[in-house]
């Protein structure tokens, strides 16, 4: 099994899934209307993951910029936590199904464990691939799925812009499912944002792609008058200004977006937003309270 070093923050994150999986079944296992409700995990990993408490430069660094799959070992206590497929698994009231995807060889053969492990209770598809592709083909346009009686959380938690804004869009126009994600400011979209706001072709088209919009500009890069006419400059507080934002097309997209919760790393530095995206109000308000908890940003 590779393995799979998660900083201390990620329970933060865990317990918060857990909490919204839990008040979620426990409100469709009594809807007699809903043929089914299913969980899907778009980056699912492993079903555990070691927290490393002591860090060394480099292996924070890679912690925060790549994927947490690493061969050497450092100092320090560590522990182990239970990943976000277990926690699914585990909620008093399971879902009808549970789907996780997963493109790593060693961490697909690991979720087949959790497969066999849980055959006799539950539900389990795992599936190696891109979760762009198997979220559209799969899932939102699959013919046998009745979106009418069928509803689904999908937990997007990438370790960076893998997730475009196509691939959201495609989810809220079923009307019938939850997006649970990771909005990934500090570990990802920041670096990509330069302070004088020139970019290559190349680099507006990646943030067009992942933001589906060239707007992000106009909210980042204001033109400000001064002495020698114009300029542009990065707005400061430009996590929270790109989270509004973020956030009011998630609101278009679903019907409603929730109050995001900041994930921090023991340094305090930003890693990214926690929030749901949903058509329902019931979820919009569970996701508050949840969220709310800790420091948040509206």
């Amino acid at each position: 099994m590779p393995e799979s070093l998660v900083g201390p923050w990620a329970k933060d994150k865990l317990d918060r899934l857990d909490k919204y999986l839990n008040a979620y079944t426990t409100i469709m296992r009594k809807q007699s209307w809903c043929s089914g409700f299913a969980y899907v995990d778009a980056f699912a990993g492993p079903g555990r993951h070691e927290v490393r408490h002591k860090e060394g430069t480099q292996r924070l660094q890679n912690l925060l910029f790549s994927v947490a799959t690493f061969s050497q070992q450092d100092e320090g206590q560590s522990k182990f936590i239970e990943g976000s497929p277990r926690i699914a698994l585990e909620i008093k009231f399971p879902f009808s199904w549970y789907v996780f995807i997963e493109k790593h060889p060693a961490r697909v053969a690991d979720l087949q464990y959790l497969q066999k492990e849980y055959r006799e209770t539950r539900n389990i598809v795992v599936r190696q691939s891109d979760c762009n592709g198997y979220l559209l083909e799969k899932l939102v346009h699959n013919p046998k799925i009745d979106w009418a009686s069928w509803r689904a959380v999908v937990f997007l938690d990438p370790f960076g812009m893998q997730v475009p804004w196509s691939t959201l869009a495609a989810l809220g126009q079923t009307k019938a499912i939850e997006v649970f994600l990771n909005f990934p400011v500090g570990m990802a979209i920041q670096r990509l944002l330069l302070r004088a706001g020139q970019f290559t072709a190349k680099q507006r088209e990646k943030l067009d792609t992942y933001f589906g919009s060239p707007d992000w500009y106009d909210v980042l890069y204001p033109v400000k008058p001064n002495l020698f006419g114009a300029s542009t400059v990065k707005v400061e507080e430009s996590g929270q200004a790109l989270l509004n934002w973020y956030r009011k097309r998630l609101q278009k997209a679903f019907g409603h977006a929730s109050k995001a919760a900041l994930i921090r790393n023991t340094k305090g530095g930003h890693l990214y937003y926690l929030l749901l995206a949903t058509p329902k109000k019931k979820g919009l308000e569970i996701a508050d309270d949840i969220l709310s908890a800790g420091e948040t940003a509206e």
